[in-house]
Formats: C-alpha cells, structure tokens, sequence
C-alpha cells in the first residue's frame, strides 16, 4: 500500500476549544507532541524535544505528565479526538439520521476503514502506543480518558444497530459488544498491518484498502 503523506490529516494545527489538561501550555505540548510521535515515531521523540517545540521547560513537562508514556497517552487522546472529527460529521448529518440501523452501521464502519487507509502515521502511533501500554503494564488512571476517546462512539453502534433489529434491516441477533469488538480490532489489526508494510512473499498490499472492505462487508452480511 503507498502511504504517501498519511499523517496530513492528523498534523496539530489549530488546538480545538475543549481543552485536555486545562493549561493552555500543556495543551500545547500535548499537540507538540502528538505531531513528534506521528513524525518520529514515540520511541525516538524525546521529551526534550517535546519541550523544545512547545517552548516549555522539560522540568515542567515531567512535573505535568511524569513519564513519556503518560504523555503520549495525553498526544493519542489529542489524535483520536482529530481522527473522530469525521464520525462526528457523520453522524451530525441529516442522512445518517435517515438511514436504516444497518446502513447506519455499514457507513460508520467504512469511514473508519477509510480513515484508517488515509492515515496510516496515525495507525502506526496506535500499533507503538499499544504495544508501550502493554510492555509497561499502564496503570488504569492513566488510561481512562483515552479509552474513552478510543470508545466515543460505541453507543452510535449500539443504537444502530437496535434500530436495525426495530426496523428490519438487521435481521439477526448477536452479542452486540462482542460483535463490536471484533470488528474494530480486526480493522485496526489489519490496517496496522499494512502500515507496517509487506513482510514475507504473499503479502500484496497493493489493494491493501481492499482488505478492510472485505472485513467491513463480512460484519455487514454476518448482520443482514
């Protein structure tokens, strides 16, 4: 799959009204860091260097968010929120609202793949952040808010979806989050894989959006 300039649609540039840490400094270095860890990937940006964008102390970035990993926490919240602009359109519009459950569902479920594709930078900063999460074992304080951002819309999908059952376009019943979840981490899984690019022989990405068009139509048919 060609990334080309996958993270221009992620790239700080204005900081939007609702505010992360309620210091307008540290929302900067937030943004600072976000553009950093979709550059230079997490594990090579230093916390100076975030200082050092964001025109504050390093003394005072750790006395805020203690560790990189806390603060990279705060840029993938940052990222999420930027990243879920598209849905909040989305859903805002008076289409979607006319849209069956199932409809509402499929076209959910493919701006996300979509984006994904667009956005690979921002893929890879989940795949890295992911993976720091786990190897340091993150308490769960510090990943409460950016869970949330990751799960904003989960009840957008669940009521599609009762809509669906309600008016027909659903026409089977299943375990709704366990659904869910499977299909937002087989998504990710695979758009994870074709940012990192073609490892052995039989990787192809050349129609890597492909591959999240078939996941998005397995989820709808398995519902239909």
């Amino acid at each position: 799959m060609a990334q080309g300039d996958s993270t221009a649609g992620l790239a700080p540039a204005v900081w939007q009204e609702r505010s992360l840490t309620g210091d307008v400094r540290m929302d900067r270095a937030v943004e600072c860091a976000a553009g950093l860890f979709l550059k230079r990937r997490i594990a090579d940006a230093r916390m100076t260097d975030v200082a050092e964008a964001a025109g504050v102390g390093v003394a005072t970035l750790y006395r805020r968010f203690s560790t990189k990993t806390r603060l990279a926490l705060a840029a993938g919240t940052f990222l999420w929120r930027r990243f879920n602009e598209r849905i909040v359109a989305l859903v805002e519009s008076d289409a979607f609202l006319g849209m069956s459950g199932a409809d509402r569902l499929e076209r959910m479920l493919r701006l996300y793949a979509e984006g994904y594709v667009e956005n690979a930078g921002f893929v890879l900063f989940i795949d890295d952040l992911d993976g720091l999460l786990v190897t340091e074992g993150a308490p769960l304080d510090a990943v409460v808010a950016y869970g949330r951002e990751v799960d904003s819309f989960y009840l957008i999908f669940a009521d599609a979806y009762q809509l669906g059952l309600q008016d027909g376009s659903v026409a089977r019943e299943v375990d709704f989050p366990v659904f869910y979840r499977s299909v937002a981490h087989a998504l990710m899984g695979v758009a994870q894989k074709l940012a990192r690019g073609e490892v052995i022989p039989s990787d192809d990405f050349s129609a890597g959006a492909q591959e999240l068009e078939c996941i998005v139509d397995m989820a709808v048919r398995a519902l239909r």
